[in-house]
């Protein structure tokens, strides 16, 4: 009897385990058939950093359910929602100079959300361009022309965005100030600007001079280049000395009244080469040297050939010109004499005007049949 009933009651437990597991099994199977699809995830998360903000942009997924945007970041969790769905937001008042981690979420109609998607960011803070290096300013001479150039204007953390303002005071009430663009010298680590682009001279007369600069350049934070321009001031005062200029070194061509050629053609008097001369055989000529811009002179000089000094030249007019037709007396010489062989005389003009022609018109020599010079220089100083 008492089998009897174990029987009875295994079989009442195995019905009702056996029933219980149908129910869990058909449960689990309805859980599968009646499953909601959730907005889709965004792609392709990136970030753009900015002036203590941020640009956070992605693709959106094309499934149909998504309707809205929401995005947490920071400590505090901070919450933006969006009703559409955009696909890149500027988020503002990132103070901090440390990373911000951002996470953003498709919403379906029910704020269902998506499978998050996740980017660290680092906005670019006061403190970092505190930190930042302002660019210097300098003065300086290249080749034929003088320049104002801002040295350090990008470099491992800033990238110069072609913006500089600036202010210039110097001697006698001296004041100039401008804003430039340069898209040229966009991300470069020096700018050089003309100084014959500032003024109508080529150098700044020599003085003591203040120069105020502003520079506006796109701070990197590791390796990527804020979207954001910050401003970057410096102030300095510089003295310019004077700069000297040969003009014989500035591209031109020289000739003279005969189209003297060959081995001491006229070619020779501007060559540099004190062991070489210009030689025509009459006792008078011109010289014209004409260059592919204008220039003012301020003194030249002549240096005696190698023997023969009745060939030296005696009388002679210095002249300038901007068409090559229409000349102006700048300097007048009688009766020079030489008193040895490659003796370098110097000659100051009282010259305020630039002049593309130059010509050394010369009436008469000492004596001979023959006209020889070793070199004839012009030149430019900023200090005179």
């Amino acid at each position: 009897m008492k089998q009897f009933k174990s029987i009875v009651i295994i079989s009442i437990l195995l019905f009702t385990v056996s029933y219980w597991g149908c129910e869990s099994m058909d449960d689990n199977y309805k859980q599968y058939i009646e499953e909601y699809n959730y907005s889709g995830k965004v792609d392709s998360l990136r970030v753009y950093p900015g002036f203590e903000r941020v640009i956070l942009a992605w693709d959106n997924p094309k499934d149909q359910k998504s309707k809205s945007i929401r995005i947490l970041y920071g400590e505090d969790s901070t919450e933006i929602k969006y009703d559409t769905m955009v696909d890149s937001v500027s988020i503002e008042g990132l103070n901090a100079g440390t990373g911000y981690e951002f996470i953003v979420y498709t919403q379906d109609q029910f704020n269902n959300q998506s499978v998050p998607a996740y980017i660290t960011a680092f906005p670019v803070s006061q403190a970092f361009v505190d930190g930042l290096t302002p660019p210097m300013v300098v003065v300086q001479a290249i080749s034929s022309d003088q320049f104002v150039s801002i040295m350090g204007t990008s470099n491992v953390l800033m990238s110069f965005s072609g913006n500089i303002e600036y202010s210039v005071n110097g001697p006698d009430g001296f004041t100039m100030s401008e804003k430039l663009y340069m898209p040229e010298a966009i991300g470069a680590s020096q700018v050089n600007i003309p100084v014959s682009s500032l003024i109508p001279l080529p150098f700044l007369p020599v003085g003591e001079y203040t120069f105020e600069v502003k520079v506006s350049v796109f701070p990197i934070m590791g390796n990527l280049v804020s979207v954001d321009e910050v401003v970057l001031t410096n102030e300095q005062t510089i003295t310019v000395d004077p700069v000297v200029i040969n003009l014989m070194n500035i591209p031109g061509t020289v000739s003279d009244r005969y189209n003297t050629e060959g081995g001491e053609g006229v070619a020779k008097v501007v060559d540099g080469a004190v062991n070489s001369k210009y030689l025509t055989g009459n006792q008078s000529t011109w010289i014209m040297w004409k260059m592919d811009r204008e220039f003012i002179a301020t003194y030249y000089t002549l240096l005696s050939a190698n023997d023969a000094p009745e060939r030296d030249p005696k009388n002679w007019i210095l002249e300038g010109s901007n068409d090559g037709t229409n000349w102006t007396q700048l300097d007048e010489q009688n009766e020079v004499k030489f008193g040895s062989r490659f003796e370098r005389k110097t000659f100051l003009i009282d010259n305020t005007t630039p002049y593309s022609h130059y010509r050394l018109n010369v009436s008469a020599n000492n004596g001979s049949n023959l006209f020889q010079l070793d070199e004839w220089t012009l030149y430019y100083d900023s200090g005179q």
